[in-house]
């Protein structure tokens, strides 16, 4: 007779908490290390070591050298190469990736050309691009970030940055393929994902909601509250872009931004920075014609913080001071949103894509469903100073849907 729920579900969180006790730890554990970690009992740590030692989870480590008589308490920790997750940022003419290991390290990235006519092939070849090797862990798990509309049930819509994509379920023509569970989602989606799991600030992430407003070629939004992805019942929460005539800007062209500089904002920013003040008049008017839009938003939706994403974010407070200024006349209540800068200006959306794989796979990858990613350790490892862009990201991947 199989396990009843109730007890099922308890040996599920038992393992859950030891995995990423064993996962967590800088140093291998000795089972009461294990038990003091967990706060589960020593026969309950027992079992749930031997389940983890049969999925290749859990390998022992060097006893330590301990003063006085008696044999060293065994020691274990992770196996890190028992499986590893990819991330997948697809993007109108390339494609990122990065490969982890079951910690959560990065252990690769790269960067390969998209065929549009073979997409499958590119998501393939960008696979071989982060190849560990044959003495690596199976791929376990991979998060595909896409530039695009996504349908009830996850195949890509529509997209305007790379309209090969409408139609297609890569999700399932990957994991068909690779053999192991794939979650695609959309890029800016992904994006918020990250930044709430991280933290829009140092002090931690937001406890109820948060909205990112990624300023790039067009303008993108996404939600998370109670740090979940915010879809609703279509997935089209956040997608104002979906709206018949919806436009932010008077001056923009089916969703793409335009200045007086043509389609790059950066000299006018620039501009701006060095006390232009046509430049910084422009850059005010813009934020005043954006700002009525947003606060019909964040009035819906009542979050805590507003990051500012893409790659108008890097202009820092030469962009954001004035767009606070103009929220701030939009706003009435007692309360007011933080608006801050991203902290993940360049790999957002490959954070996020990667970070969603542990969590899509996590029964695959340790037996268990729920086990939280790594999220902390991607970031430390895929770039030790998140605020620094990464020189490999272009405009390719500013959130177009």
């Amino acid at each position: 007779m199989g396990e009843d729920r109730s007890t099922a579900e308890i040996r599920q969180a038992s393992t859950r908490r030891a995995h990423l006790a064993l996962r967590e730890a800088e140093q291998p554990l000795s089972i009461a290390e294990l038990v003091a970690a967990t706060g589960l009992s020593r026969p309950t740590v027992l079992i749930v070591v031997e389940d983890l030692a049969a999925r290749g989870l859990v390998i022992p480590a060097a006893p330590a050298e301990e003063p006085g008589p008696g044999r060293p308490a065994r020691r274990l920790r992770l196996a890190p190469d028992a499986a590893h997750v990819a991330g997948l940022d697809i993007g109108a003419r390339s494609v990122r990736t990065v490969r982890a290991d079951l910690a959560g390290t990065v252990l690769a990235r790269g960067t390969v050309a998209l065929d549009p006519e073979d997409l499958l092939g590119s998501l393939r070849r960008a696979l071989g691009e982060i190849d560990a090797g044959a003495d690596a862990g199976p791929l376990g798990a991979v998060g595909l970030s896409v530039p695009g509309l996504l349908t009830a049930d996850g195949s890509v819509g529509s997209s305007l940055a790379l309209p090969a994509l409408a139609g297609r379920d890569l999700a399932r023509e990957l994991a068909e393929e690779l053999g192991a569970p794939v979650v695609l989602e959309n890029d800016v989606k992904l994006a918020a994902l990250a930044e709430h799991r991280l933290g829009a600030e140092a002090d931690g992430p937001a406890a109820d909601g948060l909205v990112l407003l990624r300023i790039g070629h067009r303008i993108s939004v996404a939600i998370t509250v109670h740090g979940r992805i915010l879809q609703g019942a279509y997935r089209l929460a956040g997608e104002l872009g979906t709206q018949r005539g919806m436009r932010w800007t008077a001056s923009s062209r089916r969703g793409r931004l335009v200045w007086s500089t043509g389609d790059e904002a950066r000299p006018l920013l620039e501009r701006a920075a060095r006390g232009d003040a046509d430049a910084q008049q422009e850059i005010r008017a813009f934020c005043e014609e954006i700002a009525p839009r947003l606060a019909g938003l964040l009035l819906a939706v009542d979050p805590e913080i507003v990051v500012v994403g893409g790659g108008l974010s890097r202009a820092g407070e030469t962009l954001l001071a004035p767009l606070r200024e103009a929220l701030e006349l939009q706003l009435l209540g007692p309360g007011r949103p933080r608006l801050v800068p991203a902290a993940l200006p360049a790999d957002g959306s490959l954070v996020g894509a990667l970070g969603r794989a542990f969590e899509h796979g996590s029964t695959d990858l340790v037996g268990v469903p729920d086990v939280p990613a790594p999220w902390e350790r991607i970031r430390r490892t895929l770039h030790p100073d998140p605020l620094t862009p990464d020189p490999q990201t272009s405009t390719d991947h500013e959130g177009r849907r």
